[in-house]
């Protein structure tokens, strides 16, 4: 579908906003066209000329709404918001319930913002203030649904959360934000299917998007594809950079707040990017690169960049990347506990998505974390990625879900993938490092659980596999590493590919932007598949994304290729496959 026209005749609010020296409101649901009508061009109180330089989301979405998010600044760090004309002080009330405070109860995160500064001071231009926001069914914004007074949180690089509520199950919604003398791009959403519903489901999934190393021409293609919302599967953001066909970033290994911060405006100066974002509702999980690569609770392994990464210590710097992305995504924060990301959500009676954080409560990983080589510790009991709290709702979640399909948006392979003749494992950052823990919720799954799907992100290069209770199918190879063959079937795994990030390819994670390695690729492909049977489809050389389509008889993933190397590149299915209801297997399409 096309996107809607970025600007939109403006007609600024309901007679309620346009009346306001207060901070009274118009409930929610109000519904008034003609008043709409009459409501002069601008109202006073508004942030004047405001720019949104990082465009709109809708995250999380609900049957009955989502959260809305823009940022009031310039395009990475660039640009003038321009002065408030009214009072900076007013709240939209309903805001202040969906986001929640970043320090509200959290403690460590309240007074991160005061250390670094003033916002200004890198040229973000972040201001605080209010805007109006429209939501209606229609893409002109005619006949709205919702009209509101959001509040842009000077404390919070600028941006807005608000919980949009009220709204109707599997619907698409238009919505936009406006200031005095300017508004946002329009964006669109669809709400959640209702609960009875058994219509077919689709997820758009991506991972792994190094700005420097390649083109979102991914994304572009993304925006069109017909979808019930759009899940990152972590890695959002890199904290490090390496020459690509856009150049190096010159912001590496950021080491305060705001550094933290200029990564998400930098990402998201991307027009391919704004635009999948305009298009679809948006669930992120994170992984470790938007903050640093492979940590755990309590450290990270490699790499240390020393003296420079530990001038300051490496928990305050944590807290400062976690308050970031909550910042700079459309997520609500659960008032008891607000660091928490892990969530389900249920899409009438075909699909419910859960999405675990399978990095905030992790050990650390086995042996010093040194891949492709055998780790005595790897299958050690006690060791956890998910923590006790975690691992219990996803287990219980799953084994309670009556949904036809049970998906898992995972950040890490769960599949074991053997790469040596002695059995060694390729990543000791995958549940390969974790493997009690491993077993212990794939035979669960095995047990209880019919209909499993794990959609996971991180590798870079494209897989499909078949998911036994330890994680190996019977014939693994065992060697020194003691791989344990599994006796259940438990469900199947897609691994999707890297946007940009190097895959093995390019020459691996320090490979380059485009091409190098890809008749080294294929035969590895040859010998992973020979080494892991469980392993029914893998693609090393490809980059895209991935759509999971859903119905009552089968699970189907289609692998989208896209030439990250071209900004005005095609898109092309790589392959297909498909699970069919009840039989924990992969057949190809």
């Amino acid at each position: 579908m096309s996107v809607p026209p970025r600007n939109v005749s403006r007609r600024a609010v309901l007679a309620g906003l346009a009346a306001l020296g207060s901070a009274s409101l118009l409930p929610a649901t109000a519904h008034a066209t003609p008043v709409l009508r009459q409501a002069p061009d601008t109202v006073a109180g508004l942030i004047r000329n405001p720019e949104f330089g990082n465009g709109v989301m809708a995250g999380v979405p609900r049957t009955d709404g989502a959260t809305l998010w823009t940022r009031v600044g310039g395009a990475s760090g660039t640009g003038s918001v321009g002065s408030s004309s009214g009072s900076l002080g007013s709240s939209s009330g309903s805001l202040g319930s969906s986001s929640g405070s970043l320090g509200s109860s959290s403690g460590s995160l309240g007074s991160l913002g005061s250390s670094t500064g003033s916002l200004g001071s890198a040229g973000s231009s972040a201001a605080g203030g209010e805007l109006a926001l429209i939501v209606s069914t229609r893409e002109d914004l005619s006949s709205p649904v919702l009209a509101e007074r959001v509040q842009v949180r000077e404390d919070a690089d600028g941006t807005v959360h608000f919980d949009a509520n009220g709204l109707t199950p599997g619907e698409t919604y238009y919505y936009q934000f406006r200031g005095d003398g300017n508004e946002s791009p329009v964006g669109r959403f669809r709400t959640l299917r209702p609960a009875d519903s058994n219509e077919p489901v689709r997820i758009g999934w991506f991972t792994c998007q190094g700005y420097e190393t390649g083109y979102y021409s991914a994304h572009r293609h993304l925006a069109a594809e017909d979808l019930d919302f759009v899940v990152c599967l972590g890695d959002y953001v890199y904290e490090f950079t390496g020459a690509g066909v856009r150049g190096l970033d010159t912001n590496p290994f950021p080491q305060n707040l705001e550094g933290m911060r200029e990564k998400y405006r930098m990402y998201r100066t991307d027009s391919d990017l704004q635009l999948m974002h305009s298009q679809h509702a948006f669930i992120p999980i994170w992984d470790d690169h938007e903050f640093r690569n492979n940590y755990s609770q309590d450290g990270w392994t490699f790499p240390v960049i020393a003296p420079i990464d530990t001038a300051l210590g490496f928990q305050q710097k944590k807290q400062w990347a976690w308050q970031s992305w909550f910042e700079h995504m459309p997520v609500p924060r659960f008032s008891d506990d607000p660091l928490r990301t892990y969530r389900s959500l249920r899409v009438g009676k075909t699909v419910e998505l859960f999405a675990p954080d399978s990095r905030q409560y992790r050990d650390v990983q086995p042996d010093g974390d040194v891949d492709h080589t055998v780790s005595p510790h790897a299958d050690a009991p006690g060791r956890t990625m998910l923590g006790a709290t975690q691992k219990s709702w996803l287990i219980n979640g799953l084994a309670q879900s009556d949904a036809q399909w049970k998906v898992i948006a995972n950040a890490s392979m769960m599949m074991g993938m053997v790469t040596q003749d002695d059995g060694a494992r390729g990543y000791y950052d995958t549940w390969d490092g974790y493997g009690a823990e491993r077993t212990e919720i794939l035979s669960a799954a095995a047990q209880s659980v019919e209909n499993l799907v794990l959609v996971t992100g991180d590798d870079h290069d494209g897989w499909a596999g078949e998911l036994w209770d330890t994680g190996f199918a019977p014939g693994t190879l065992s060697g020194d590493q003691g791989n344990p063959p599994g006796t259940q079937r438990a469900g199947v795994e897609f691994v999707v590919p890297s946007v940009t990030s190097p895959n093995t390819g390019d020459g691996g994670a320090t490979g380059s932007s485009s091409g190098g390695n890809i008749p080294g690729a294929r035969a590895e492909e040859i010998s992973r598949r020979a080494k892991n049977p469980h392993v029914k489809h893998v693609d090393m050389v490809s980059h895209g994304y991935g759509v999971l389509s859903c119905d009552q008889n089968e699970a189907r993933m289609q692998f989208r290729s896209v030439d990250k190397s071209d900004p005005n590149a095609g898109v092309t299915t790589s392959k297909t496959v498909r699970t069919p209801t009840g039989q924990s297997v992969i057949e190809d399409v």
